[in-house]
């Protein structure tokens, strides 16, 4: 995909457009646990919220593709229940992530007007975890007294279960309008992210939001 982007970058004219956009992402973590010749299959889902700017290369008016980089950061609180950790009935927990998503998408647009273009896009997303944290806060009491305790464990330390890269499909619909873009999409993961060799994590998840060209 690199060598394609610089052989339609560089070759040919092309008409450049730089923008941001911002939007919300919840991911859905899915867990295949195998023992014996039985297999397990659980789910974690976290809110996500992303903002980023993508450079856009338009060839012959209708095929393009774009270049871009995003922060997104995924967060996640509950009683009772933790997918990094082990958490007892009563304990809260906080999970938050923060990653950054490089998405290099082959996109094709058709005018509908002069001021609108209804655009498709795919193709692959890379994402790297820059941070993982689980907080739990445990509260106590014995005769009456209330001691509370927090805690907090890395998701992506040395030895940990979980890798850091993941490696996804995109694909959505576009809507532009007078420089403001409309997009929704959906997103597969190919990578198992859990390193246990009868265990088996991959991401999916739904994203919609809005972008300004500059």
């Amino acid at each position: 995909m690199a060598a394609l982007a610089a052989v339609m970058i560089f070759a040919g004219k092309a008409y450049a457009q730089l923008s941001i956009h911002a939007g919300y992402a919840p991911v859905t973590y899915t867990t295949e646990t195998t023992v014996g010749s039985t297999t397990t299959e659980t789910t974690n889902e976290m809110a996500g919220f992303f903002a980023g700017a993508t450079y856009n290369h338009t060839f012959d008016g209708y095929l393009g593709l774009s270049l871009g980089a995003q922060a997104r950061y995924n967060i996640k609180s509950s009683v009772g229940s933790a997918s990094f950790v082990v958490v007892s009935g009563n304990d809260k927990s906080k999970e938050t992530q923060v990653m950054l998503d490089v998405p290099v998408l082959l996109n094709y647009g058709i005018n509908l007007n002069n001021d609108a273009k209804l655009v498709v896009f795919a193709g692959p997303t890379i994402s790297y975890a820059l941070y993982g944290n689980t907080h739990v806060t445990t509260e106590t009491t014995v005769l009456g007294v209330t001691t509370t305790t927090e805690t907090d464990t890395p998701m992506y330390d040395d030895g940990s279960a979980y890798n850091r890269l993941d490696l996804s499909a995109a694909a959505g619909v576009e809507l532009h309008y007078t420089g403001y873009r409309l997009f929704g999409g959906y997103r597969l993961g190919f990578l198992d992210l859990n390193n246990n060799d009868n265990i088996k994590t991959t991401s999916s998840g739904l994203f919609v939001g809005i972008g300004i060209d500059l």
